[in-house]
């Protein structure tokens, strides 16, 4: 039997309830964020308007020409259950409830969210909600947030009880380059709950790590049984909030969430090879890594980089974190140097100090290191690209006659070329490459790097948590497998 969140991931139709042509309302919104994206069909409900934002509208589900894949809900809480009955007699058989007001409220909205579900059960309808934000899928276009879609398609499956780690999100996606598989928003689990989503993320091969955010587990046994079968295949990365005083008590008010102690959900988590992330940065950061890179066979790392700062900065991370930065050999030390300013430190890190000789940091220096040594994964830091040398000239140009400008174009082609040579040398290891940066991706060389599957992380003890979080999956992955 194919799974239920299949047909919602993948709607070649969609009926949208709550439609509106006022941009002031919510339903414009999600509704103007379908029509960007989505390559199948939109039926609006509308009791009164014609038309809605260009669209022909339908009075009501019953005025429908016929069944469609999916029903999204965008109108006040009392009003869901006779739309579903509705959808019943339609024949419709999978909606997303993004109206609040449900067991999150207390009493009243219990009976509610009771009676949804009696619905449901009745006419066989499976659904996402209530209190959520829905789903997207970038293959399809699917989008029904009210944020667009910015990033490409990826690896990284995203499930999460809160609407807005996956669509506030999607603009933070594309500036660091993240691609995604589906991303799932559950809200107060009330039909289809994260066991329901591991299950359907487990088996999906457009993903390959899959990342959590979770606020409380229903279905706890079925969670273990679940998430143990798909660790040893996919990476699985989790954020908790609500192991304190503070956070179980917003999970209540949020998405009606029962939490347990930190410490349970620390035991949880280890028993079943989950990894988790303190916070929903590390979350994106080691997702963004565990979709793109290898796992590291071993904890010998080699760093790379143009400032001596920053390399002590990320040496240290590593051995805090538990990775090591062995000391090259002398022949291979020997051959750095050769090829190196005669400034530079050669033991690893290896410092060739603000040389801008894109070649020698992106592509002669890590082939001469992974040909040489047993390491596991390089760190790199110190790619200033295109975007810094025009800064300077626009900030001077007024002030010196006759600059040589035209330096410029060929400083951009070869800071590009080397970075060519990365990506083909990366594409033909098997071996994780991860850059520190505190440059973003205003950086065209950063921006081209990110859209080419080498992840650029902000800062040193980030980059280093990600390249740890490889190390940690290669050690659970073989445990689990043995």
């Amino acid at each position: 039997m194919e799974h239920p969140l299949h047909t919602i991931l993948n709607p070649k139709s969609i009926a949208f309830v709550g439609a509106s042509s006022n941009l002031a309302k919510p339903g414009a919104l999600h509704l103007l964020s379908l029509i960007g994206t989505f390559k199948g069909k939109i039926y609006p409900i509308h009791p009164t308007g014609k038309q809605v934002l260009g669209l022909h509208t339908y009075k009501s589900i019953l005025h429908l020409p016929g069944p469609v894949d999916l029903l999204v809900i965008m109108v006040p809480n009392t009003m869901v259950p006779a739309l579903l009955k509705q959808a019943g007699e339609k024949g419709i058989k999978h909606a997303i409830i993004i109206t609040a007001g449900y067991s999150e409220m207390g009493k009243k909205g219990k009976g509610l969210e009771k009676e949804i579900n009696e619905i449901a059960n009745k006419y066989n309808i499976r659904f996402l909600g209530p209190n959520c934000i829905g789903a997207v899928n970038p293959e399809n276009g699917l989008n029904t947030t009210f944020f667009v879609i910015k990033n490409r398609p990826g690896h990284l499956g995203i499930i999460s009880q809160s609407g807005s780690f996956i669509t506030q999100t999607l603009h933070y996606f594309s500036n660091i380059g993240l691609g995604i598989s589906k991303a799932i928003s559950v809200g107060n689990q009330a039909n289809i709950d994260l066991v329901d989503c591991l299950e359907y993320l487990g088996k999906d091969p457009a993903t390959k790590t899959i990342a959590l955010y979770i606020e409380g587990i229903k279905r706890v046994r079925e969670f273990l049984k679940v998430a143990k079968r798909i660790t040893p295949k996919k990476p699985i990365i989790a954020v908790y909030a609500g192991g304190t005083e503070a956070g179980a008590r917003a999970s209540i008010s949020h998405t009606a969430s029962l939490s347990a102690k930190d410490e349970l959900y620390d035991g949880l988590f280890k028993q079943t090879g989950i990894i988790r992330a303190e916070s929903i940065i590390e979350l994106f950061d080691i997702g963004l890594v565990l979709s793109t890179q290898p796992t590291l066979n071993n904890n010998r790392i080699c760093i790379i980089t143009n400032s001596g700062g920053p390399g002590a900065c990320l040496a240290d991370q590593c051995e805090r974190q538990g990775l090591r930065v062995p000391k090259l050999s002398l022949e291979t030390q020997k051959c750095i140097g050769e090829i190196t300013p005669s400034i530079s430190a050669l033991k690893n890190p290896i410092d060739i100090t603000m040389s801008f000789d894109y070649d020698l940091l992106l592509y002669k220096l890590p082939k001469i290191v992974l040909e040489r040594e047993n390491i596991g994964g390089i760190i790199i830091y110190g790619l200033f690209g295109p975007m810094h040398m025009r800064e300077k000239i626009e900030s001077i140009k007024n002030k010196i006659d006759n600059l040589p400008t035209e330096l410029l174009a060929l400083m951009d082609k070869y800071c590009m070329q080397a970075c060519d040579k990365l990506i083909e040398f990366k594409n033909n290891i098997n071996k994780p490459i991860i850059f520190s940066s505190l440059t973003g991706p205003e950086d065209p060389a950063i921006k081209y790097l990110q859209d080419n599957n080498i992840p650029v992380i902000l800062g040193m003890k980030r980059a280093v948590t990600c390249m740890k979080a490889l190390w940690d999956y290669q050690k659970i992955k073989s445990y689990k497998t043995q």
